[in-house]
């Protein structure tokens, strides 16, 4: 079977941009210094980078550190106002894994869209592991950002890395990334399939945070009696009061069905 990708095709924009394609030009997949280009981040108002082995070698970047590198921030931004400091790392959006840049983009605008403004981010401030809160508006992720100027924002300051020559030799990708990342950022998060990953992840974190809400409850609360038999859970050998202790009962829950078969 052949498949015909154009470039109105969402998958074909997202796959050039995170490829290092720009307006039918390949660009180089990392420069003089040795880095991937950057990505200015409508959602935080901060220019982020990918990280990959040679941005963890580059920045002595532990393992754990995975997503994206804020390389620099806006003076009164969305980062600088939530403490995201040039430097830090963020690897979780809204609950969501962070691959690249435009897929934290992506998740704060599919988010936005379903009127949700509140957004936390987990990731690593000076090696220990850090968690933003902050709030963003439809109004200030469409605020335009003058790209032209990124290269005066709060910077990442690292051994021998000048994020001034750095913006100089990616400032043609920078600003043609930032113009054409708008429409693929848009035609993503409204597809489908963005949305089946989403709504997967959030229902998944939801359970996720329940199980260790009960499991806490469980350990921290040696009153607690699930069942309601006046025995607490800690020391109740038949949570389902079949008078078959749990050692032996092949149906814990009492719901008439085999656990082996559940």
């Amino acid at each position: 079977m052949t498949m015909s990708l154009t470039w109105t095709s969402p998958l074909l924009r997202r796959f050039i941009l995170g490829a290092g394609f720009v307006a039918g030009m390949v660009l180089p997949a990392a420069a003089s210094s040795g880095l991937p280009a950057p990505f200015v981040s409508r959602a935080l108002d901060a220019v982020l980078i990918p990280i990959d082995g040679s941005v963890q070698s580059a920045f002595g970047l532990s393992a754990d550190e995975t997503g994206v590198l804020v390389l620099a921030v806006a003076p009164g931004g969305v980062a600088d106002s939530a403490g995201v400091a040039p430097g830090d790392v963020i690897s979780m959006a809204h609950g969501h894994a962070v691959k690249d840049p435009i897929t934290l983009d992506e998740i704060v605008y599919y988010w936005i869209q379903k009127g949700s403004f509140d957004f936390g981010f987990d990731g690593w401030h000076g090696g220990k592991a850090q968690t933003y809160t902050t709030t963003i508006t439809l109004e200030s992720y469409t605020a335009v950002i003058d790209v032209s100027v990124i290269s005066t924002w709060s910077s990442y300051s690292y051994e021998s890395f000048s994020y001034a020559d750095y913006t100089t030799e990616y400032s043609a990708e920078i600003t043609e990334s930032y113009a054409s990342s708008e429409t693929t950022i848009e035609e993503t998060a409204s597809s489908e399939e963005f949305a089946t990953e989403e709504t997967v992840s959030e229902d998944t974190t939801a359970t996720d945070t329940t199980t260790t809400e009960n499991a806490g409850a469980d350990q921290t609360d040696p009153n607690l009696d699930t069942d309601g038999d006046g025995t607490p859970d800690v020391s109740d050998t038949d949570d389902d009061n079949d008078g078959i202790p749990d050692a032996t009962d092949s149906d814990e829950n009492g719901d008439g069905v085999d656990d082996s078969a559940e």
